[in-house]
């Protein structure tokens, strides 16, 4: 019934609503914002759902996967309030504006702090002591609240705040690269598991810190590897770079040459222990990388840029983290896959998946190259069919439980109630992190 739901929406509901838009409206970065926002509250809601109902799975596992829930969704109510800036930000008085603005900014830096958290605990937890846990997590969620304040009451410029938050993340960033570099090629396969856990956890997550500038290291010397950076790269004041710039590039120097090792080492790996999912997601990244530059450097169109920037740049980490978070999820089973009752619903979300991405796809088709939108609900229909044909097989060839899934297990280094208790001061933190928007908004 699920299967003949989505075929239905396919075909009837997609091309009465893609018949009433135009040309220059298919191209509109709305649709990609709020199928983001969609697919990280979605995902969100049912890792809470599993944390909540299910306490018999590992506390590690749990413990992760309340931190990934935080992550999904303080993303949902980024895309939420970007969506609603661009659908009716025309009619909202400029206090709304400001506040809708300063909350999008609020939860991009909360996710961003949510990265060391995210490292130190998988693929095997760094702290093994309940207090060292305990501490680290509120030691973050303190640091957020202290640099956003300062951020917002304009205390120290911008630089300095991304200075300070890099002495944090940079660090943290260091965790996947060792566990990668360190057992690659062990001889035993829960060494090799937590390389591969973590390489796909180190693109899924820092995908948006650069990984698709790569190419600027070698081409633009490295000064545009971030949009939103360029006024610190600046040399009209001073005429030189300084040490806070070059330091605050760093994180996005090191996400890109992380990748860069990663496709080497797929590519030269032996064929007993290559890792295939792993090599096309890198391969992907990479790829769209080379894209990237291209499109800087050849096209001149504002609008083209605009839309690439937005679509294959910073749209896509919004549909491609939840998707390789999904697939670490399934493959080494951090739900018990056993309970029929997660099963269900871990199925029902990977159909979604499948939904949304097949949407996605076409929006990001369309938005450069648009095509009749009969032909385009269509292929949409054909698409789905055959996705969802495949599910079954794929969906059980991922979770299934085998020696290449097994990752090392520490027993009860927190207490259960400790997750509830991460989930409450993430929570907590983030309203206050919505209450400083609110407070810098005026209203």
């Amino acid at each position: 019934m699920v299967r003949v739901a989505l075929l239905l929406s396919a075909l009837i509901f997609l091309p009465v609503v893609r018949a009433e838009e135009g040309v220059t409206e298919t191209a509109d970065t709305l649709d990609l914002v709020i199928l983001s926002m969609g697919l990280n509250i979605l995902i969100a809601a049912a890792l809470l759902w599993f944390i909540i109902k299910h306490k018999d799975n590992f506390v590690q596992n749990r413990l992760f996967l309340s931190i990934i829930a935080l992550l999904f969704f303080a993303n949902g109510l980024l895309f939420a309030a970007e969506g609603f800036l661009q659908l009716k930000g025309a009619t909202l008085s400029a206090q709304s504006v400001v506040f809708l603005s300063m909350l999008t900014v609020s939860m991009d830096f909360y996710t961003a702090m949510l990265f060391p958290i995210i490292f130190v605990l998988f693929p095997s937890p760094i702290f093994t002591q309940r207090k060292h846990v305990i501490a680290f997590g509120v030691l973050v969620a303190v640091t957020y609240l202290v640099l956003l304040t300062i951020g917002v009451f304009e205390l120290l410029p911008l630089a300095g705040i991304i200075f300070v938050s890099n002495i944090i993340m940079l660090p943290a960033f260091l965790i996947p690269i060792r566990w990668y570099l360190l057992y690659r090629d062990s001889p035993s396969q829960i060494e090799r598991n937590h390389a591969v856990a973590a390489a796909m956890l180190g693109i899924g997550i820092l995908i948006s810190q650069g990984m698709f500038s790569w190419p600027s290291l070698f081409i633009f010397g490295g000064e545009t590897l971030v949009g939103g950076l360029t006024g610190l790269t600046s040399a009209s004041v001073s005429g030189t770079v300084s040490w806070t710039v070059v330091f605050n590039h760093s994180r996005f120097i090191m996400t890109s040459m992380f990748l860069l090792y990663i496709v080497f080492k797929e590519l030269t790996v032996s064929k007993e222990i290559v890792s295939p999912p792993l090599r096309l997601v890198a391969l992907t990244v990479f790829f769209v990388g080379i894209a990237n530059a291209m499109v800087r450097g050849l096209v001149d169109d504002p609008l083209l840029s605009t839309l690439w920037e937005f679509f294959a740049i910073r749209g896509t980490y919004g549909l491609v983290r939840p998707l390789i978070i999904v697939y670490l999820l399934l493959k080494f089973n951090l739900i018990n896959m056993g309970n029929p009752d997660v099963r269900r619903v871990a199925r029902l979300v990977a159909l979604v998946l499948i939904s949304v991405w097949v949407a996605m796809v076409f929006e990001i088709f369309q938005a450069f190259l648009p095509i009749p939108q009969l032909l385009s609900a269509a292929i949409i229909g054909v698409v789905l069919a055959f996705l969802i044909g495949w599910e079954d097989r794929v969906f059980e060839d991922v979770a299934r439980e085998s020696e290449d899934s097994q990752l090392s297990i520490i027993d009860e280094f927190v207490e259960q109630d400790d997750v509830s208790r991460f989930i409450a001061l993430g929570l907590l933190t983030m309203i206050i992190g919505c209450f400083l928007a609110f407070v810098i908004s005026g209203m």
